[in-house]
Formats: structure tokens, sequence, C-alpha cells
């Protein structure tokens, strides 16, 4: 009998696994940040991957935008930007003539203190600032070879130099974030990522996923449409330390940086498993954040497996929208209902797509005390109470042959089928 102690919110629950049973247990390999941060962004801007350093790609040029990430992501910008615009000034460009603009997407606006938060002091005292507006202030770049109208932000399209920093992590349907992310959805309009992120579609768009990917190719083809020159990204352990910076090239730099996030957040698992035992941790202050656990998971289950959920959701499902969508009884219905309403929060509504595929495969067991057993059901799941209690039950019904593979932080694992 295996012995483990799974994390749930500030506590963990103790399970026991018969051995023979035991797939996997997908720990994360530890992995350290770097020893001086300032010291390995500066490394990388100076020595980038597959393109021109800045000073060069600035040569005869007036102007330029650096697109940054907004609140909702760990990107440490105010460490980031500054050595950017020194860079940019080396190449003759002023900051009065740079623009930092946060690429928010569909997200809300910051506030003022967010801003200064996410960007620093030194770089609001050097630089204009602006958020990214999803319904004003567009430029229409063209079509999409999928059809797409890219209709983006207007001041980043007419700008000489174009600079965008990232944080590469696992995505649940663009494969990855960081690279191109920044322009599409980062800087473009309402409609033009509503169009790319229904792309999930076709099957195509998954967790750690880039080539065949619509949804990340298409981010790719806008980054190229609008010239975007050079990224600066992040790669961060789960403590949000830096392991490791890329710059250059959008799409060679951002390769070398998916390689390396692999290392940090890729776990091998021999093959499919008829039970995962899953904790959401660390992302499981609200089911919202929680339900990255079911879409890391959605590639590695057999048809009618189980799945054994824990996340304590302190703070319960999420936005209303999130909660209106996963009420939907089918993935069809959810795209129908993210069609007829483009006011709604389309992410929310591609989150909720994915689970629903989820649970058209597997039984979803949900063991959380900040969401009630009704809410649980409505959602079109099982509530429980003991989670070692459902793993018993289900392996009676399962067989001596059953396999059950073991995630202990499921929302930020990218589980590698071995046969693939």
């Amino acid at each position: 009998m295996k012995k483990i102690l799974l994390p749930y919110g500030k506590k963990e629950i103790p399970f026991s696994i018969p051995q023979k049973n035991l797939l996997k247990i997908c720990w994360l390999k530890e992995t350290p940040g770097v020893k001086d941060n300032v010291k390995a962004i500066k490394e990388a801007i100076k020595n980038p991957i597959g393109s021109p350093t800045i000073p060069i790609i600035t040569r005869g040029k007036r102007n330029a935008v650096v697109i940054c990430t907004d609140i909702t992501r760990p990107t440490p910008d105010k460490l980031l930007i500054p050595p950017i615009l020194n860079e940019l000034n080396k190449g003759g460009i002023s900051d009065k003539n740079i623009k930092v603009i946060i690429a928010r997407g569909q997200h809300r606006k910051m506030t003022e203190e967010e801003v200064k938060e996410k960007v620093g002091e030194e770089v609001l005292k050097r630089v204009k600032i602006s958020q990214h507006d999803p319904d004003n202030n567009l430029f229409y770049l063209g079509k999409s070879k999928r059809g797409n109208e890219l209709w983006v932000n207007k001041d980043v399209a007419q700008a000489d130099v174009k600079i965008s920093t990232g944080n590469i992590v696992p995505h649940r349907y663009a494969g990855y974030g960081g690279g191109a992310k920044s322009i599409l959805p980062g800087i473009s309009s309402r409609d033009t990522i509503g169009y790319n992120h229904l792309y999930v579609e076709t099957g195509e768009a998954a967790l750690g996923k880039t080539k065949g990917n619509p949804v990340r190719e298409e981010m790719e083809e806008a980054a190229k449409m609008i010239g975007l020159d050079m990224i600066v990204n992040t790669v961060m352990n789960v403590k949000n330390e830096i392991v490791k910076v890329v710059a250059g090239d959008p799409a060679m730099a951002y390769q070398a940086g998916v390689k390396a996030c692999n290392d940090i957040y890729g776990v091998k698992i021999p093959g499919k498993a008829d039970i995962i035992l899953a904790s959401s941790y660390p992302m499981d202050i609200n089911f919202h954040q929680a339900s990255k656990t079911l879409e890391a998971i959605g590639h590695i289950i057999k048809e009618k497996s189980t799945i054994i959920m824990l996340s304590p959701c302190y703070e319960g499902i999420g936005g209303k929208d999130f909660v209106d969508f996963l009420k939907e009884k089918t993935p069809e219905d959810i795209i129908k209902n993210i069609k007829a309403h483009p006011e709604k929060n389309v992410v929310s509504g591609i989150i909720s797509y994915l689970i629903t595929k989820c649970k058209e495969k597997a039984k979803i067991y949900l063991i959380s005390e900040g969401i009630e057993d009704k809410d649980i059901i409505e959602m079109g799941m099982l509530p429980a109470k003991s989670a070692q209690s459902v793993l018993n039950d289900v392996l009676k019904d399962y067989g001596d042959e059953a396999k059950v593979l073991v995630l202990p932080t499921a929302s930020v694992t990218l589980p590698l089928l071995e046969e693939e």
C-alpha cells in the first residue's frame, strides 16, 4: 500500500493506494530560480535568439512601444521593462518617444495602484503608459488565413519598433502562454479575440500543443502581420521565481522558452489512467482557477474514466459568466451561448467548453468545502466529502487491473504521454 499526502489549500490530505494500481505520482521536480534576476534579464536581451540586438533593430527608427502583461500574469515587468528602455535609448529612441502599452485583452482595466505595482515607479516616471482597450483605438491589419479579421491596438500597429514581454507557462488552449499572445489576445479587439478562441471547437487546441494548434498558430500569424520585432519572456517555477529569460525572434526565442518550460512543468507518464486523483493546488482559490486541473488531464484519461478532484475553492465558483456557461448541458450549447452573447467573457466560455468536453469522457467527483453540493451537481459533477472513500469504491468498480494516476499539483502540471 502506497501512502501519500496531497495538498488541499492550506493543509494536506493523506491517501492510501494499492501499489499494484498505482500508475505514477506526478511530482514536479524542484527547479531553482536564477541567482541574479537583473543579470539574467540583461544577458538575455544583449544576446537575443535569432534576431539582431535592440540597438540594431532601432537604427533609423523614431518611436517604439513596449507591450507588457497585465495584473493577471506573474510576469516581472518591473524588472523586464527598464533594461529594454535602456537598450532602446542606446539605439537612439528617447524615453519621450517610447510608450508602454499594457496588453489586457478582455480583462478588466487595472487601477492606478495596480499599474504602479506592475511596471514599477521607474517606468512610470520615464515613459507614457496606457492600457489596451479591446473596443476602441483599433487598427485593421487584415484577415488571417482562417478568415479572422485582425483588429489590433492602433498605437502598437503604427509604432516603428515593437517589443513585448510575457511569461511562458502551459496554457489550456493556446499550448503555452507568452510569445505572440502579447498581440493576440493581448492588444486585439473583442471580436478578434472571440473568433480566435472559438477554434477550440476544432479539437486541435490543447495544453502544451503549438504545432497544429489553430489558436496558437493564428497568434503567431498576427504577431508577424503586425511586425513584432522582439519578445523578452520569462520562464518561472511554481514559486514564481525566474528560472530562465529568453529574448529575440518572437518564434525562435519562444520555442527556446517552451523547451525550458517543459523541463519544469512536464511530467512523463507511461499511459492513460482509469482513475485520476488530482489536487488543484496551487490554483485553488476558486473553481475558475481550479478548473485548470481538468484541462490539464483531458488528453490522458480513457473513455468512462473517473476523476477525483480536490480543491477547497475558498472563494466559490468564479465570475457570473463562468457560472452561466458551466450550467449548459453540452459543449455545443456552450458554443451557441458564446456566439449569442458576445458581451460575455469569451475566456470563461472556452474554459467551460473544455471542462464539459472532459465531463463527456469521465465521471468527476469534486471534494470542495467552498462550493455547495447543489451547485456541484448543477455543474454536472458529483459532490463528495471523503476522497479516500470515493477512491476505494471506484477501485472496486474498475477491478484489479485499474490504474491510478496521482497529480499533486495538477493545475500547473503538463502531463506528457510517453507513447506520443
